[in-house]
């Protein structure tokens, strides 16, 4: 391996780690918003961050209800009239892009970023 070489291993090895370490820092600078969608509309919109506590919220359905707590930016379904009780057993989310879903009460909980930036194309 030629000194040449080396230079263009650890020039892509810098790069890529500089890429991550950008995309850390964007990502933990980005405003979340919890959205709470009941029978497919919209029934609650609200910003949250580490620091954020609420709760219990009452999230009705036609088919049921559900109660949700927010505790330090944590999302999480502490009861629900499902009969699975798979929003429960799914536990905490609070990252952007997860989300909690009971399809039997057709209520669905999301953390959605506030960035703007779109990375691709889709058709």
């Amino acid at each position: 391996m030629k000194i040449g070489d080396k230079f263009v291993i650890v020039l892509i090895i810098v790069s890529l780690l500089f890429g991550i370490f950008i995309q850390y820092v964007l990502r933990r600078n980005q405003e979340k918003l919890l959205v709470i969608l009941s029978d497919g509309e919209l029934f609650m919109k609200v910003p949250i961050s580490d620091s954020t506590n609420l709760g219990p919220i009452l999230v009705k359905s036609k088919e049921g209800f559900l109660y949700v707590i927010v505790n330090k930016g944590k999302v999480k379904v502490i009861e629900s009239t499902c009969k699975d009780k798979l929003c429960i057993k799914q536990g905490e989310i609070s990252k952007v892009g997860e989300s909690i879903v009971c399809l039997p009460n057709r209520i669905s909980i999301s953390i959605v970023g506030t960035d703007k930036y779109v990375d691709t194309t889709s058709y």
